[in-house]
C-alpha cells in the first residue's frame, strides 16, 4: 500500500510539474492574441471614463452650490426663511441647490431621505450633512454643505440660529458628536 501511494503521488508531482513548464511557455500564436486582447477595452474602462466625467460635472456644480451657499454668509436666521432677509438651515440649502437646478425638500428631515447615503471617510464638497440636537439622538433637526474636504478636517455652512448663515468646523468642536448622517445628491 506504502509503494502505491508513493508512486501515486510521484506521478501526481510529475504531471503537475509539467503542466506548469507549459503554461509558462507561450507560442508566438498564445503571444499574438494576448496582445489583440490587451487592445481592446473592458466595460469597466469605459465606465470609469464616464464615472470621472460626471465626477468632473458635479464637482463644478458643487463650486457653484457652495459660491452661493458662501454669498448668503453673515444673513440672519430666520424659521422658514428663503431670502437675504433671513434663512433658516433648509432654506439655505434648498436656495443652493436651486442654483445647480435642483430642487431639495423644504425640511431638513425631507432633506435627509434624498441622494445617496455617504460615509464620513467619503464626504466631499456639495454633501449635506444632517445633524441632530444631542449626541443621543438621531432626529434630524439641522443640515449644512460640506464646503471643504482636507484630509481629516472639513467645513459646512449652514444657517445658525444665533449667528445667520457661517461656516464652521465639521469633523472636529461643538458639531462633530451631533452628525447624523450625510447624503449626496450631487
Amino acid at each position: 500500500m506504502r509503494i502505491y501511494l508513493t508512486v501515486l503521488l510521484s506521478f501526481s508531482l510529475l504531471l503537475l510539474t509539467s503542466s506548469c513548464k507549459r503554461s509558462r511557455t507561450n507560442t508566438s500564436s498564445d503571444r499574438n492574441s494576448h496582445k489583440d486582447h490587451s487592445a481592446v477595452r473592458s466595460p469597466s474602462d469605459s465606465k470609469k471614463k464616464k464615472e470621472k466625467q460626471n465626477h468632473a460635472a458635479n464637482s463644478d456644480k458643487a463650486k457653484k452650490l457652495i459660491k452661493t451657499a458662501r454669498s448668503y454668509t453673515g444673513t440672519p436666521y430666520k424659521y422658514g426663511g428663503t431670502s437675504r432677509s433671513g434663512l433658516d438651515c433648509s432654506g439655505l440649502t434648498s436656495i443652493s441647490y436651486q442654483a445647480v437646478d435642483i430642487t431639495l425638500p423644504r425640511t431638513s428631515q425631507a432633506q435627509s431621505g434624498i441622494g445617496q447615503a455617504v460615509d464620513i471617510d467619503d464626504i466631499e464638497p456639495g454633501d449635506l450633512v444632517f445633524f441632530a440636537d444631542n449626541s443621543r439622538s438621531k432626529k434630524i433637526t439641522h443640515v449644512g454643505i460640506v464646503t471643504e474636504v482636507d484630509g481629516k478636517n472639513a467645513k459646512f455652512i449652514h444657517a445658525s440660529t444665533k449667528l445667520g448663515v457661517v461656516e464652521n468646523e465639521l469633523l472636529s468642536g461643538y458639531y462633530y458628536p451631533l452628525i447624523v448622517k450625510f447624503r449626496r445628491v450631487l
